[in-house]
C-alpha cells in the first residue's frame, strides 16, 4: 500500500496542475468570454465523459492488471478537464471553488456524520 502524502505536496501537485491548466487555455487561446457559461461547459462534456470512462475502465482491471500509477494518472485527466471547466467559467468558476472549499470546511461533527454505508458525510438532523 502506498503511503499518504502530506499536506505541504498535495498542496503543491495541486497548484501545479491548476498553473498548468490555466497556462494551457492561454498557450491555445481558449479563453472566451464571449461564450454563454453553459456552452462554454456544455461543450466540454465529452472531454469529461472520455475521462470519466477511461478511469472507469482502469479501476475496472481485474488486480493483475491494475496500476495504480496508471489509476492516479486518469483521476488527474478528469481533474484537469474539471479545472478547464471551472476556468471556462471565468470569474464565478472561481468563486464557485471557494464557495464550495469554505461549505466543505465548515463541516464538523457537530453539524455533520460519515455514513458508512453510502461512504459519505452528510448532515445530522439537528
Amino acid at each position: 500500500m502506498k503511503e499518504s502524502i502530506s499536506k505541504k505536496d498535495f498542496i503543491n501537485a495541486m497548484n501545479a496542475i491548476a498553473e498548468s491548466v490555466y497556462d494551457f487555455h492561454q498557450r491555445w487561446n481558449l479563453f472566451d468570454v464571449s461564450k454563454s457559461p453553459f456552452d462554454a461547459v456544455s461543450e466540454r462534456e465529452e472531454l469529461l465523459l472520455e475521462e470519466v470512462r477511461e478511469l472507469i475502465a482502469e479501476y475496472s482491471k481485474d488486480k493483475k492488471q491494475a496500476s495504480v500509477e496508471l489509476l492516479s494518472r486518469e483521476a488527474a485527466d478528469v481533474l484537469y478537464v474539471s479545472i478547464g471547466s471551472m476556468l471556462a467559467l471565468h470569474k464565478d468558476g472561481a468563486e464557485a471553488m471557494l464557495q464550495v472549499a469554505k461549505k466543505n470546511n465548515d463541516k464538523t461533527s457537530k453539524t455533520h456524520f460519515y455514513n458508512e454505508k453510502e461512504n459519505k458525510v452528510k448532515k445530522l438532523d439537528v
